[in-house]
């Protein structure tokens, strides 16, 4: 390993140990763990709550007929529903008890249909298209005509449609999109607790004094590289920890059942997202936390970021979904600040091709070297000192 790299992973994996044992961290862990898994066991069980109802009919005597036309009306109308043969004494007082939702009796062209209480318009609307069904083909059937050759040229006698689609193919995934915004969240939590970990830990050598043993023998900008490279390997190690729980939880809880999402794909960008999201803003806490010299003052230098994080977030929250091809959308999830939030909805919405996604990550790739000679002469400049807040340009001018 060169002298360069050998005192930067020396760092890194301090601020590793450091970071990660700590009870604070642990405890803080276990509680976005807990409420990642609890918040995804309710979705399931709230999936579950929400399966359509099964109605219950039951047919006596001649109106067993009906069922093979009661059932295909009812699936017209959007109604699970299940047909059974019961005997007439029973049914009426199954109807009663709640086990039942109707009760047919009596002629099929016209039968009498028992409920307890106002009928659902929708069942009623199926028994009814079910036996006027019977009666046309009943009548067919007395006019020497064939119900079945009938049916199907019904069934032919449809109009062709032609469906017009955007033709850059956009497409709406509300499954992707639900993952997007939860990248975007998870993206938002992380890069706010690391660069808050950064942030504070710059400013705790400073006042501790630590920083000047530490620059004896090794120079600033690896000791602000390994501390960056660090809590950043902690990040990552947490958003593997939620990303992972998440996925395992909707796994096993049947969540994911009948979804067609690919689980390896939205892992992917989210790690992908994730890192250029980390490196365009974890380097600037660590070299603008060098300006402060006291904990209190933190929040001069962060807060602006924060607000640099939260703006994009929340354009990808509103502005994408309302005109994800929108040329705003489309210049400013280009810009390395928006990317790592706006992109993924993009995406998720169709509405990002493949030289766009391409592009957004080669122009992040390009300002990462940027703002690492940026973060760097400013940490370099003004780590040392140990008097009142440095301005900006004090530092670039040093």
């Amino acid at each position: 390993m060169s002298r360069t790299w050998r005192p930067i992973w020396l760092i890194a994996a301090r601020e590793v140990r450091t970071r990660l044992l700590a009870k604070a961290s642990i405890i803080s862990t276990a509680i976005v763990l807990v409420l990642i898994v609890g918040g995804m066991v309710a979705a399931s069980i709230i999936s579950a709550n929400d399966s359509p109802d099964v109605t219950q009919v039951a047919l006596t005597g001649e109106t067993t007929v009906l069922a093979p036309a009661l059932q295909a009306a009812a699936a017209g109308a959007g109604l699970t529903l299940e047909t059974s043969e019961v005997a007439p004494d029973a049914a009426e007082a199954s109807v009663l008890d709640g086990d039942l939702d109707a009760y047919l009796r009596g002629d099929p062209t016209s039968p009498a249909v028992s409920l307890e209480g106002a009928p659902d318009p929708t069942l009623l609307a199926a028994i009814t298209t079910a036996v006027q069904q019977y009666a046309l083909s009943d009548a067919i059937t007395a006019l020497g005509g064939d119900p079945t050759q009938v049916g199907r040229d019904l069934a032919a006698a449809v109009p062709t449609v032609n469906v017009l689609s955007d033709p850059s193919g956009a497409e709406f995934d509300p499954v992707a999109f639900s993952v997007a915004m939860a990248t975007s969240a998870l993206l938002l939590f992380t890069l706010l607790q690391c660069g808050s970990l950064i942030a504070m830990g710059v400013v705790e050598e400073k006042v501790s004094r630590v920083v000047e043993i530490l620059l004896a023998t090794i120079r600033p900008s690896q000791l602000m590289a390994g501390k960056i490279l660090g809590i950043g390997i902690v990040g990552l190690i947490q958003v593997g920890l939620f990303a992972g729980a998440a996925a395992a939880t909707a796994a096993f809880s049947g969540l994911l059942d009948g979804v067609d999402l690919n689980l390896g794909s939205a892992l992917l960008w989210l790690l992908v997202w994730f890192l250029l999201g980390f490196a365009i803003y974890a380097v600037l806490f660590g070299g603008f936390a060098a300006l402060v010299s006291r904990q209190e003052d933190i929040g001069a230098v962060t807060t602006p970021m924060i607000f640099t994080m939260m703006a994009p977030f929340y354009l990808g929250i509103y502005l994408v979904p309302n005109s994800p091809d929108g040329t705003l959308t489309k210049i400013l999830s280009q810009i390395p600040f928006f990317s790592p939030f706006m992109m993924p909805v993009r995406q998720a919405f169709g509405a990002a091709q493949g030289w766009e996604v391409a592009l957004s990550i080669a122009l992040c790739l390009a300002l990462v070297p940027l703002l690492v000679w940026l973060a760097g002469r400013v940490y370099s400049r003004a780590v040392l000192n140990t008097g009142g807040r440095m301005k900006l340009t004090d530092a670039l001018r040093r």
